[in-house]
């Protein structure tokens, strides 16, 4: 039986309000000064990473979740599911578990995409749609499933910025950057690890294409392509993948969430792969 299910994500997943579903926006603090997640101006960030200018970033209060929840709720919705980046990228997870146990709510539930960037966006949007016609049992199954079949693999210039942020060793930072390669990265199941490493941008357009080519044989294969300051090197990418013979849907969805960016560093090119 359907139930009216209502959504609350994290600004980190690039995606705008809409009915049904909430955003709880982080925080990105350039210089002192704090900004919105995806409410200023983009280049004020890459002017800082260029700089290379103290930038930090703050998850949601569990206050924030809360108003939401209570929000959702008010408007009518039976459950809430309540999706967020990765837990280990980020604390925002854990605030949204204890804003339930304080909501005192068994209507609300936590859900860890154990992913980021487009991935994540991809998701909610997804499960948003699905739920309008399934209950939340099969609903809450359906987003299981789509965190299993995808996974984000990435690039960046350097792995200065990951290294700095504690999200790779020094070790290999120090092999990518000595031997001046580009880093092939893959986050899967809340696990950060560096897959492979080439020596140009054109191998890892090769890369990349043959990885999305080795999921031909299921029904349909999905690739959503982000970017922080190469836009270049989005379309290259785009139309790589574009030409496979196959049933492929690829799209670029625009420029990585500040606050992820501030993470990962100048240079970087975010694609989600999965299939259906």
């Amino acid at each position: 039986m359907k139930s009216k299910i209502g959504f609350v994500v994290d600004s980190t997943f690039g995606i705008k309000p809409t009915d049904g579903l909430k955003v709880n926006p982080l925080l990105i603090h350039i210089n002192g000064v704090d900004y919105v997640d995806g409410n200023f101006d983009y280049n004020k960030l890459i002017e800082a990473l260029q700089a290379k200018q103290h930038v930090k970033t703050s998850q949601p209060t569990p206050d924030s979740y809360m108003n939401l929840f209570k929000e959702l709720i008010s408007e009518g919705y039976e459950h809430i599911i309540c999706l967020t980046l990765s837990k280990t990228l980020s604390g925002t997870f854990n605030s949204a578990n204890l804003a339930k146990s304080i909501f005192g709510s068994d209507n609300v539930h936590v859900v860890d995409t154990e992913s980021t960037i487009n991935a994540s966006g991809y998701i909610a949007e997804k499960a948003l749609e699905y739920s309008k016609e399934h209950s939340l049992e099969e609903t809450l199954l359906y987003i299981n499933q789509l965190i299993d079949n995808g996974s984000v693999i990435f690039t960046v210039d350097n792995l200065d910025t990951l290294v700095r942020n504690g999200r790779l060793s020094r070790v290999k930072a120090l092999i990518g950057n000595i031997l001046k390669v580009k880093p092939i990265l893959r986050f899967k199941d809340n696990v950060l690890e560096l897959e492979h490493k080439v020596r140009s941008f054109g191998n890892v357009i090769r890369y990349i294409t043959e990885a999305a080519a080795k999921l031909l044989d299921k029904a349909k294969v999905i690739v959503r392509i982000a970017y922080i300051d190469r836009t270049e090197y989005s379309e290259m990418l785009y139309q790589s993948i574009h030409a496979l013979d196959g049933n492929i849907d690829v799209k670029i969805t625009g420029t990585i969430s500040p606050v992820v960016a501030a993470h990962v560093g100048l240079g970087a090119l975010g694609i989600y792969l999965a299939f259906e």
